[in-house]
């Protein structure tokens, strides 16, 4: 078996680009729907997270795999809590191997 290099990104298969593809998509849709409902701009998120409007602007699209602390400083900027950031996040699917009878 290769050895796996921690800090570098492993490649991945078909089926998981798809799913963090529409992972990433959800989240920011869902992102993008609660600073609309704040009435703030993307410049202004970007600002009160301590962000690039660039950035921001690339989450919303459904760009990026953003880290846990970004997503940390994205949920203070919006005076939300990390759980009501992520809650539109789809529940993962997940196969389960039969056990032996």
């Amino acid at each position: 078996m290769p050895r796996v290099i921690a800090n570098k990104p492993q490649p991945l298969d078909p089926v998981s680009s798809k799913e963090l593809e529409q992972l990433q998509q959800t989240f920011g849709e869902h992102l993008r729907a609660m600073r609309h409902d704040r009435l703030i701009t993307i410049e202004q998120l970007a600002e009160l997270a301590g962000l690039h409007p660039n950035y921001v602007g690339s989450v919303e699209r459904g760009e990026r795999n953003l880290s846990l602390f970004n997503i940390w400083r994205l949920a203070s900027g919006l005076d939300v809590s990390v759980a009501q950031l992520v809650e539109a996040l789809p529940k993962r699917v997940v196969k389960r191997a039969r056990k032996p009878s």
